[in-house]
């Protein structure tokens, strides 16, 4: 157990979750309507196996893979003009397998609480630019002391952190008639959570181009697919002041997307984030994908 538990912490990074994880649209320089409100509900599955030292493929001895589920309650509400405020809330289970062993968790996740306002606007024929801040914070509510044996499980494989995590985010997003393009980059600051582990602070910066093959006429159906990058960096991570040598690197990773839409107020999603190169510090486990379906209702 206690072997395992030195594991789970040097997988640091393979288990934070961006503030981003979960609902529609919220990271899109648009904002929902005033007064409009969407309830999203969202299953993300990410899976991490295959030992990386650097940018190489190395042998694992212990056949680690890691994997996780979270269930992603959404709401967002467009309360002024422009302006537009969401909560996440996550159902996270993790658990890691090797060949010694195996362990477990699930419980409640942290709360993220997110400000959005579009402070541009640009609309001409069958077109538009629009461009928004975020503003956000994951709140420590979900769970950090669940126990395996009696032993108290290491921070990676908590549901919860422990810490207040700041946020911020810019999105553009540009429409041309079929076609739609969009640009984010956001900054995450972890504090430091339970069991005086600080998990790494990223940044993302992303783009993707969308385009929908399927467009009736309102309030007929609309079906879309999105490709797109995104860039991530992780700074080391920190435990009880000291910094986590198997942690941070940058990754590149391809999306791939479909959208449907069969109504105005219903909104379906399935997304797949693919690593197209990785570089870590140290010794940690490479992505091997990330799954996400999302359903929508907005009133």
């Amino acid at each position: 157990m206690v072997l395992l538990k030195r594991i789970a912490l040097a997988l640091a990074l393979a288990s934070s979750a961006l503030a981003q994880d979960g609902g529609i649209e919220i990271f899109a320089g648009e904002t929902i309507f005033t007064s409009g409100t969407r309830i999203s509900i969202t299953e993300i599955f990410k899976s991490k196996e295959g030992l990386i030292a650097g940018s190489s493929d190395i042998t694992d001895p212990l056949d680690r893979r890691f994997e996780e589920m979270r269930t992603v309650v959404g709401i967002n509400h467009g309360f002024a003009r422009a302006w537009s405020f969401s909560a996440l809330l996550p159902l996270v289970d993790r658990s890691l397998d090797t060949n010694v062993g195996g362990v477990s968790n699930s419980g409640l996740g942290d709360l993220s609480l997110i400000l959005k306002h579009r402070f541009q606007r640009l609309d001409w024929f069958r077109s538009a630019w629009h461009s928004a801040w975020i503003f956000g914070v994951e709140v420590p509510s979900g769970e950090t002391g669940a126990k395996d044996g009696g032993t108290r499980l290491s921070p990676s494989l908590q549901a919860g952190s422990g810490s207040w995590d700041p946020f911020l985010g810019l999105a553009t997003t540009l429409s041309l008639d079929r076609w739609r393009f969009d640009f984010q980059t956001l900054f995450k600051a972890n504090g430091e959570g339970s069991q005086s582990f600080e998990e790494s602070d990223k940044l993302t910066v992303a783009l993707s181009g969308k385009y929908r093959f399927i467009h009736e006429a309102y309030p007929g159906p609309s079906a879309s697919a999105t490709m797109g990058l995104k860039w991530g960096h992780s700074w080391h991570a920190e435990d009880h002041g000291v910094s986590v040598d198997n942690s941070g690197g940058d990754e590149l990773l391809f999306k791939f997307a479909m959208g449907w839409h069969p109504r105005p107020d219903l909104d379906l999603g399935f997304s797949v984030d693919l690593p197209l190169y990785e570089d870590f510090n140290g010794q940690q486990l490479g992505l091997d994908n990330r799954l996400q379906l999302s359903l929508g209702w907005r009133f």
